[in-house]
């Protein structure tokens, strides 16, 4: 599993249209914009297997909310399909991985509810339009990586990254995104 981070003093998305993966939704929600403020845009690539890391992303997304201090989360989450690799070394089932990381999106996301987050989840599998506001500062961006190999100490962090202001786009903005089950 790999969570990035990015701290917004504004974020704003819109639906544009479905992929092949796409969670149902009603057509009023199509096109309707979503604007956020003082928020924390979090993106969370999943992969087989990632299922039993629902505990240790919550803990990770919660100690990176006290830090940049947001007042809500944004979440979107989508499945990384599995390399060439990956499919001919093992067998993958493709509609359980999606299964999978569905169920695991809502795990955390009732995790952090249940903890008092205010927490908005994009829809899997559609396509947006984004516009997002970064902050400055320290601890306003992060990469994350857990792997599955040691979810009970919650995950093994492989790398965790405070992205340099130097090095950071305080202004991102794209007319539109994957889909959400990439």
């Amino acid at each position: 599993m790999l969570i990035h981070s990015s701290r917004c003093r504004t974020f704003q998305y819109t639906v544009t249209a479905p992929s092949a993966c796409a969670v149902g939704m009603t057509e009023d929600e199509v096109g309707k914009p979503h604007r956020f403020t003082e928020c924390l845009v979090i993106s969370i690539a999943l992969e087989h297997g990632d299922l039993v890391l629902g505990a240790a992303a919550t803990k990770i997304i919660r100690r990176l909310v006290a830090r940049t201090t947001a007042s809500s989360i944004i979440i979107d989450g989508y499945h990384r399909p599995p390399t060439p690799h990956e499919r001919k070394t093992s067998r993958i089932d493709l509609l359980a991985d999606l299964a999978d990381s569905l169920d695991l999106l809502a795990e955390v996301t009732e995790r952090l509810t249940h903890a008092g987050e205010n927490v908005h989840t994009l829809p899997f599998g559609w396509h947006t339009g984004a516009h997002a506001h970064v902050a400055e500062g320290t601890h306003t961006q992060h990469s994350i990586r857990l792997h599955v190999s040691d979810p009970d100490t919650g995950g093994r962090v492989v790398a965790a990254l405070d992205i340099p202001a130097v090095q950071r786009f305080h202004r991102i903005s794209a007319l539109s995104f994957s889909p959400t089950c990439a």
